[in-house]
């Protein structure tokens, strides 16, 4: 009888001990740091506006930037209606403005070659408000918002593209899988699959937490309505006809190049083509994560622009 007490009572320990941790990981997908823009487009000789719009389907209200291509710099006119716009999406521990990647800069890139930017801050990040986070599965919804209000100010829907880094590119791809959404996507740093990612970290003392993965799904799903199983960009664009470039750094060890190679066999791309570089998958040697733009600005502009110019000016 004892022995039998002895062996419950384990059991019950070891089960409470599996449902903690499982909901603890859980709830660490709706946490990240808020870091707020330091920096305005104007600090980079950008006109500009502030705006809100909400996420598509709820009211979760979002903080971003108008920008319009330098024909109009000098007017508050954003001509919406007659511009290609691009969307720029930062990664999940940034702000619209971060400097590690460059995003004032390439928005200033792509404003001088015709294109209208506009840039905000996802959920519970930068100076959107604290709806929690959820690894991409609800930021979807805000980046289908700013495409609607683009909409509602009366842009074209078919001259709308995506640029988006590191959770942002993967966000891109989800949401961008829908040519409804959006008309182009380019993704830099992205990551393939999130379950895949999170196993890939789960390296070294870290290990044994891969046998508490299914309980964090099954939490994840249950106390946030998260579906970690969703959170799929190879998936999403693997059945998707909207043209995609995907970037990425060679020496990424936050999320591998291997990520983007399965991008690219996603899509339908060649281990040759994602090997040179063409059309699909750009690899960039020497360059860590989010990184690309900083260790090759030119080619970087030039590859993102050309395709750009390619699929939202037809």
């Amino acid at each position: 009888m004892g022995l039998l007490k002895t062996t419950l009572t384990l059991l019950a320990v070891i089960a409470g001990s599996y449902v903690g941790v499982s909901s603890t990981m859980a709830s660490g997908l709706t946490r990240t740091p808020r870091f707020r823009p330091k920096n305005s487009p104007d600090s980079v000789g950008l006109f500009y506006k502030n705006i809100t719009f909400t996420s598509r389907g709820s009211e979760s209200k979002l903080s971003g930037w108008i920008i319009p291509p330098e024909i109009d710099s000098n007017s508050q006119d954003t001509q919406i209606k007659k511009t290609p716009w691009i969307v720029m999406l930062q990664g999940n521990n940034a702000s619209r403005s971060d400097r590690k990647t460059g995003m004032l800069d390439i928005a200033r890139a792509l404003v001088k070659h015709k294109f209208g930017v506009l840039m905000f801050d996802m959920r519970a990040r930068g100076d959107s408000p604290s709806a929690k986070a959820s690894a991409g599965y609800y930021e979807r919804l805000d980046l289908q918002g700013a495409s609607d209000y683009l909409v509602s100010q009366g842009s074209d829907r078919n001259r709308i593209g995506v640029l988006g880094f590191s959770l942002g590119g993967a966000v891109a791809l989800m949401a961008g899988s829908n040519p409804n959404n959006f008309k182009a996507v380019v993704s830099d740093s992205a990551f393939a699959d999130y379950s895949l990612m999170l196993k890939n970290s789960m390296k070294g003392f870290k290990r044994p937490l891969t046998l508490c993965f299914p309980g964090m799904k099954f939490m994840a799903k249950t106390m946030y309505g998260i579906d970690i199983s969703d959170i799929s960009p190879a998936r999403s664009i693997a059945r998707s006809d909207t043209p995609v470039l995907i970037i990425h750094g060679e020496e990424d060890v936050l999320i591998s190049a291997d990520h983007a190679r399965r991008l690219g066999r996603a899509v339908g791309a060649s281990f040759e083509e994602i090997d040179n570089g063409k059309e699909t998958v750009w690899i960039v040697p020497g360059a860590g994560h989010m990184e690309a733009f900083r260790t090759q600005p030119e080619t970087y502009v030039r590859n993102v622009t050309n395709f750009f110019n390619t699929h939202l000016n037809t």
